[in-house]
């Protein structure tokens, strides 16, 4: 019974997480830190030069790019010209461009209308120093489609950021090979698998994080 507490928990968080994308583009998410996260050009950039503003970047861009990596690559795109090292752009690009290209079953239900959302469940600020900050995060994906069964994917991954030009810049993002919690196993075959209850999330959209707590 403990466990299955455990994992109403996470499921509530993550419930929460997607209710809060009801705001619309250019908002802060409620409760956000003042100033730790403004658009550049249509994408979120950390420019809070602390901790929290560290967090605040790290979350803002790993949920973004996971979920427009190929669902998105205009706003993928975007995101690696505003908040990526220099040096990290082109291998990046060059990276999701072959991941496109391998994912025929994802990339043709994005083109039938199917959708794919990231969340950040949970992160950790392994180090910091004002010039570099690592971050290790629990990262949800879903995705789901008309010809897709909805499915889901929990990854651990390790992202290093640099302090750079007033905004913290993406130097590296990887998936952590060490497997990461699956939450919700219990509720395999269950009723919020089904694919009629992802339409109640018609109309939502990803928010933005901006709490360094």
């Amino acid at each position: 019974m403990a466990a299955v507490a455990v994992v109403l928990a996470v499921l509530a968080l993550v419930l929460m997480l997607l209710l809060a994308g009801v705001l619309g583009p250019g908002r802060a998410a409620p409760g956000s830190a003042p100033g730790a996260i403004e658009l550049s050009h249509g994408v979120p950039v950390g420019v809070e030069h602390t901790q929290a503003g560290a967090l605040a970047a790290a979350d803002n861009y790993l949920a973004l790019a996971s979920q427009s990596i190929e669902q998105d690559p205009a706003s993928f795109a975007a995101l690696v010209a505003q908040a990526y090292a220099p040096e990290a752009r082109s291998r990046t690009l060059a990276q999701a461009q072959q991941l496109r290209a391998g994912d025929t079953q994802n990339m043709t239900n994005y083109q039938q209308g199917g959708r794919g959302i990231a969340v950040i469940a949970a992160r950790r600020l392994d180090s910091y120093t004002p010039q570099l900050a690592t971050v290790t995060t629990w990262l949800g994906g879903f995705v789901w489609g008309p010809n897709l069964p909805p499915r889901q994917s929990w990854n651990l991954v390790d992202t290093t950021l640099r302090w750079q030009a007033g905004r913290w810049l993406v130097v590296s993002s990887n998936t952590n090979p060490t497997p990461a919690p699956v939450p919700s196993i219990v509720y395999v075959n269950g009723p919020n698998d089904q694919a009629p209850a992802f339409g109640r999330l018609a109309g939502m959209t990803a928010p933005f994080y901006g709490t360094g707590g």
